[in-house]
């Protein structure tokens, strides 16, 4: 089988998406016919809506759709499924198995080889570290409202969510702010694209410009987050070149998309919920518990895990070699977790939060993502007139590894 360094062994495009039949194991009731990428009910225009339809069906359901691959509905199944990497590997983390061909660790590493590479990343976002990220953000978010105000309407995903977290991540690896169009284009075609053959031509681009930013932080070396990772070459738990590119890819695809799509989803409420506006504009201090509950109700990812042994669980047995989706988007809207789960309450107590992930494999970068929602929730709500949907411009949203927002038009008074 060939394989190259940009793009790892080949993989047959048509072959990986395909649909399977049903090994003999499977019973018929747990079978449904769900694609995560286009779920049915999408078109209506809330990626949140059709996957609640999940949960009408079997609590653990087993699909055809991209190669076959089992899926947990419930909140409480997913946190288990992350909390238990002994049986459910990230060694692969997407969905069908190969989608994803260089090894990004530490996400596609388990306990524990795991802690080595946190130890690399995480110094980057320790309570010190964030706080010094947190004026550059609240100035960004500033400076992008006031200029935003006096035109009456946005497209908020290109002109807000996509510029002030993409450009405060561009800060930490310390990458050309006038590339961040470029960069956000090359990580939403390699997570979102049907089509293999473009998720690939995409990694080979990404791969290509961070062999050069390396190679060059090895010869300048900064204070940014690549400069440290390439400072991993000299470190004697080195394992080889790949761990370096792997973990360059990783911050690259985590910084471009993750928190644009909150911001944008919590827009989306914003716009459609004026007495959310105005209590966090009366009552500035709710906007921590705000924020935890937007990340309650906005779960984004929908990975995978490999099953490493056989497992019954539940009166499911899970062969290994299997794969299994964990949506986070389906705890967050899981009523037997949450009353009411769709409404955003500022005044739930959320006791379970799936959202960052559990066990080993919680997000790195969730710290940052917090503080950077509390702003933009303190700085859009004290600054901005109210604001509404363009009723002639519809949102969009779509499905994928990651759930998200394309074009989200706002309107206001001005």
């Amino acid at each position: 089988m060939a394989e190259s360094a940009e793009q790892g062994p080949y993989v047959d495009a048509n072959a990986i998406f395909r649909r399977v039949p049903a090994p003999p194991h499977i019973p018929a009731d747990r079978m449904i016919d769900f694609d995560y990428r286009h779920p049915a009910g999408l078109e209506e225009g809330d990626v949140y809506t059709a996957l609640k339809r999940l949960q009408d069906g079997p609590e653990i359901a087993w699909t055809p759709h991209n190669g076959g691959h089992w899926i947990v509905t419930r909140g409480e199944d997913i946190k288990w499924v992350q909390e238990t990497y002994e049986i459910f590997s990230h060694e692969e983390f997407t969905i069908p198995r190969g989608a994803a061909p260089i090894k990004m660790p530490p996400l596609t590493t388990d306990p524990p080889d795991h802690g080595r590479f946190r130890s690399v990343l995480n110094p980057a976002f320790t309570p010190v570290q964030v706080n010094k990220m947190r004026d550059k953000a609240r100035t960004l978010a500033i400076d992008l409202i006031e200029s935003l105000r006096p035109e009456g309407t946005c497209e908020f995903v290109g002109d807000f969510a996509r510029v002030m977290p993409v450009t405060v991540f561009l800060g930490i690896v310390d990458l050309p702010l006038d590339r961040r169009e470029e960069f956000v284009e090359w990580a939403l075609t390699f997570m979102v694209a049907d089509d293999m053959a473009d998720r690939l031509a995409a990694q080979g681009k990404i791969v290509a410009y961070l062999r050069t930013v390396l190679d060059e932080r090895e010869r300048n070396p900064g204070d940014d987050l690549l400069s440290r990772i390439v400072a991993w070459r000299k470190d004697p738990r080195f394992g080889g070149e790949h761990e370096v590119m792997g973990m360059a890819l990783l911050v690259f695809f985590g910084g471009l998309d993750t928190v644009a799509s909150m911001l944008s989803f919590v827009a989306h409420h914003l716009a459609s919920h004026p007495g959310h506006v105005r209590r966090l504009r009366e009552e500035p201090g709710i906007i921590p518990r705000a924020a935890t509950e937007y990340l309650r109700r906005f779960g984004l990812s929908n990975t995978g895990r490999l099953i490493k042994k056989d497992t019954t669980y539940k009166g499911v047995t899970f062969l290994k070699d299997e794969m299994i989706m964990v949506p986070i988007g389906l705890s967050s809207i899981d009523d037997r977790l949450y009353d009411d789960p769709f409404t955003v309450n500022f005044d739930r107590e959320v006791s379970v939060l799936n959202t960052f992930g559990n066990g080993p494999h919680r997000c790195a970068g969730a710290p940052l993502a917090r503080v950077e929602l509390e702003i933009f929730l303190a700085e859009w709500t004290s600054r901005m007139p109210d604001i509404r949907l363009d009723p002639d411009r519809p949102a969009i949203t779509h499905a994928g590894v990651v759930n998200g927002v394309e074009r989200l038009h706002l309107l206001w008074d001005v």
